[in-house]
């Protein structure tokens, strides 16, 4: 027959085998400061028994930390400069846009100049030329008016400083 004591009373210490599995699962607790004091106690007594493994953790706390630091400016001044190269490259991607789309309206005027000067085509006013000028002209109209709506390059997306 089984006697009714409460759950705090049938906790037995009994020795348990934890594995690497087990407390590599428990790091990323372990490292943010969320593991309670008896995952942080059962961790400690793991680095103890095994110091090649404490020696790994601790190379992975040192990147992590890296990581971090590259990730979020600590400094007023590093998130002004962060904010300064973002603008800079918005500013340069438009200027480039820009540029394009200038080049697209001299090729447009190039192309109607020489459907002028050859004269009428064999389809009239349907000149090659004056095709092209058009087609120009519209990409040029394109490309400046989505110059207005770019605001970041690839490599700022990805978080890479250009």
């Amino acid at each position: 027959m089984r006697s009714s004591h409460s759950a705090a009373v049938l906790e037995v210490e009994m020795p348990m085998k934890i594995s690497r599995d087990v407390i590599y699962d428990l790091l990323p607790g372990y490292f943010a400061g969320e593991a309670s004091a008896d995952t942080r106690a059962l961790i400690q007594e793991y680095f103890d028994s095994d110091p090649e493994f404490r020696r790994m953790a601790e190379r992975f706390q040192a990147m992590l930390d890296d990581t971090r630091k590259r990730g979020m400016p600590d400094s007023e001044a590093a998130r002004e400069r962060a904010t300064f190269d973002r603008v800079r490259s918005q500013a340069k991607r438009r200027q480039e846009t820009r540029a394009m789309a200038a080049g697209f309206g001299l090729a447009a005027v190039f192309a109607a100049f020489m459907a002028l000067v050859k004269g009428p085509g064999p389809f009239g006013y349907a000149h090659p030329g004056f095709i092209l000028a058009v087609m120009f002209g519209l990409i040029a109209l394109v490309t400046f008016i989505s110059s207005y709506f770019v605001e970041q390059g690839p490599s700022q997306r990805n978080g890479q400083a250009v």
